[in-house]
């Protein structure tokens, strides 16, 4: 049963990695100006 848990955390954390990533690159792709990429960039980084 650990092993399970174990398992379902690992492709919880992915997922939650995942969804993250996709939601950073969709700010980069709306950003209107070179200037507001890199903001999202530093402030991404901070995380």
């Amino acid at each position: 049963m650990s092993s399970l848990r174990t398992t379902l955390a690992r492709r919880h954390a992915a997922r939650v990695q995942r969804r993250q990533e996709l939601a950073l690159a969709r700010a980069f792709a709306a950003a209107p100006t070179v200037e507001s990429a890199h903001e999202i960039a530093v402030l991404s980084t901070r995380r």
